[in-house]
C-alpha cells in the first residue's frame, strides 16, 4: 500500500537524521567535557604551583585555608624527582604520579577509565624548580556524559513516535483526494457520462491530477454524446426513405404497370438511394470526426454570439438580441459547435418571431451542465403547451395561421436529448425556455 510504503520510509529517514544528530551531540559533549576536565586540572595545577616556596633551602608549601582540597590528588616534586609532598593516603596513583615527576613539559596522562592526572614543570623565575602533579576524578564527567546521552536518546525516540503520527497524519490528508476519486470511480457505470471528481480548481499534484481527469472524462463523454447523436441521426434521416421505398415498391408490385411506370417507379427508387447514400456519407464523416476529441466540445460564449449573429443576419432589424454572458467565459460544452448552433437558432427564430422588442440569451453554469436561457417579451406558453410545442408539427396559441412548420423546436428537443442535455420551456411573463448541455 502506497500510503504505508510512505509512511515507513518517512519514518526511517527521520529516524537516521535523528542518529545523525544524536552521534554529532554525543561526539561534541564528549569533547567539551574533556575540555572542561582538562581546564580543571590545570587550574589545581596552577593552584598548586602558587603554594610552592622555599625554606631554609627546601622545597616546601605554605598553608592555605584550602590545604585539604589542594592534599587530595596533589603531588610536589623537587627537581631531582624527590617527592616534596603527597596525598595522606597511599593509592594506585603514586607511581604514576612519580613517573609524570620528571616531566620536562605540561603531560596529561590517563589512569584508568575514571581518572586524569596533569605533570605541571615549574621553571618560572619566581618560583623554585619542581613539577606539580595534580589527579582529577573523571566520574563526575562521565556521569553527566551518560545521562545527556539517555536522554538524547529518550528525546528521540518521542520524536520519532511522534514525526511518524504526523506523517502518517499527513499522508493520509495528503492522499485523501486519491481515495475519494477511487470510491467515486467505483462507483460510476458507464451510464453516468456527467459525473465528474469535482475537487476545484488545482490547488496541487492531486488535485490537478482530479481537474485533468475530469477533463479526459468531459471529453470522452462528448465523445461518447457524439457518437449516440450520430447512431440516432443515421436512424433518423434513413427511416424515412426506407418507408418511401418500400411504398413505392408495393404499389409497383401490387398493380399492373406499363413499362414506362415501372421504369418511373425505379428511377423513384434510385433517387431514394441515392439521397440515403448521400445521407449515410455525410453521417458517417461526421462520425469519423469525433475521433478527434475538439470536435465533441465547444465554447459555450463563442457558440452564443456566433448563434445571434447568424439569427440577426436572417431577421429584418427591429428587434434587439442582447447577450447575458454573466461569468461563463471558461465554460466549454461538452457538445459540437454545429450540434449547439442547430439548437440555438430555431430558440432565436422563435424568440424574435413572437417577442416584441427585446430577446436576451443568458450563458450560465449550473451544477455539471451549461445552461442557455432565451427570453423574450411576447406572449409566452400556456400552462397546456410547454410540452405540447415540442411535439412535431405543433404551434403555440401565439402562432398565426401558416406561420413555420412547427418543427423547429421539436428538432432542438431531440437533439439536446441525444446529446445527453434537455430542453423545457418555462412559464414566465414572456416566452423563457432553458437548453441544459453536459459541461465538459
Amino acid at each position: 500500500m502506497i500510503r504505508r510504503r510512505l509512511v515507513v520510509t518517512a519514518t526511517a529517514m527521520l529516524a537516521v537524521a535523528l542518529a545523525a544528530l544524536t552521534i554529532g551531540f554525543y561526539a561534541v559533549l564528549s569533547w567539551r567535557l574533556e575540555g572542561n576536565a582538562d581546564g580543571v586540572l590545570r587550574a589545581r595545577a596552577e593552584a598548586a604551583a602558587a603554594t610552592v616556596t622555599t625554606r631554609d633551602g627546601r622545597l616546601v608549601l605554605t598553608e592555605t585555608p584550602f590545604d585539604e582540597a589542594l592534599d587530595n590528588g596533589l603531588w610536589v616534586f623537587d627537581s631531582g624527582g624527590a617527592l616534596v609532598s603527597a596525598p595522606s593516603r597511599p593509592s594506585r596513583l603514586d607511581r604514576l604520579a612519580q613517573d609524570l615527576g620528571t616531566s620536562s613539559r605540561a603531560t596529561f596522562r590517563d589512569a584508568g577509565e575514571d581518572t586524569r592526572m596533569l605533570a605541571l614543570p615549574l621553571h618560572d623565575a619566581e618560583t623554585p624548580d619542581a613539577t606539580v602533579v595534580v589527579a582529577l576524578s573523571l566520574v563526575p564527567y562521565e556521569n553527566a556524559e551518560r545521562t545527556a546521552l539517555i536522554g538524547a536518546l529518550v528525546f528521540d525516540v518521542l520524536i520519532l513516535a511522534l514525526g511518524a503520527l504526523f506523517v502518517r497524519r499527513a499522508v493520509t490528508q495528503a492522499l485523501r483526494p486519491v481515495a475519494q476519486m477511487t470510491t467515486q470511480a467505483a462507483t460510476w457505470s458507464e451510464r453516468d457520462l456527467d459525473r465528474r471528481f469535482g475537487l476545484g480548481p488545482p490547488r496541487d499534484e492531486l488535485t490537478g491530477l482530479a481537474s485533468t481527469l475530469d477533463s479526459l472524462l468531459g471529453r470522452l463523454s462528448a465523445a461518447l454524446r457524439h457518437e449516440k447523436r450520430v447512431t440516432a441521426e443515421i436512424a433518423h434521416e434513413l427511416r424515412t426513405p426506407l418507408a418511401q421505398l418500400r411504398l413505392e415498391t408495393e404499389i409497383a408490385l401490387r398493380q399492373e404497370r406499363s413499362v414506362a411506370q415501372l421504369r418511373a417507379a425505379l428511377r423513384h427508387v434510385l433517387d431514394g438511394t441515392d439521397r440515403m447514400a448521400e445521407a449515410l456519407e455525410t453521417l458517417i464523416g461526421l462520425a469519423q470526426q469525433s475521433i478527434n476529441p475538439s470536435t465533441g466540445t465547444s465554447t459555450a460564449t463563442d457558440v452564443a454570439v456566433e448563434a445571434v449573429e447568424a439569427v440577426r443576419a436572417c431577421h429584418a432589424p427591429g428587434r434587439e438580441i442582447r447577450l447575458d454572458l454573466g461569468r461563463s467565459a471558461n465554460l466549454v460544452v461538452g457538445c459540437d459547435r454545429e450540434v449547439v448552433l442547430r439548437m440555438l437558432q430555431p430558440l432565436l427564430d422563435n424568440a424574435l418571431r413572437y417577442g416584441r422588442s427585446t430577446v436576451v440569451l443568458g450563458v450560465s453554469h449550473h451544477e455539471n451542465h451549461v445552461m442557455f436561457t432565451v427570453a423574450d417579451d411576447g406572449p409566452g406558453f400556456g400552462a397546456d403547451e410547454v410540452e405540447a410545442v415540442f411535439g412535431p408539427g405543433a404551434q403555440g396559441s401565439a402562432a398565426r395561421p401558416g406561420e413555420g412548420a412547427g418543427l423547429g423546436l421539436a428538432l432542438a428537443r431531440r437533439l439536446a436529448d441525444t446529446a445527453g442535455g434537455s430542453l423545457t420551456a418555462k412559464i414566465s411573463q414572456g416566452g423563457l425556455v432553458e437548453l441544459r448541455l453536459p459541461a465538459a
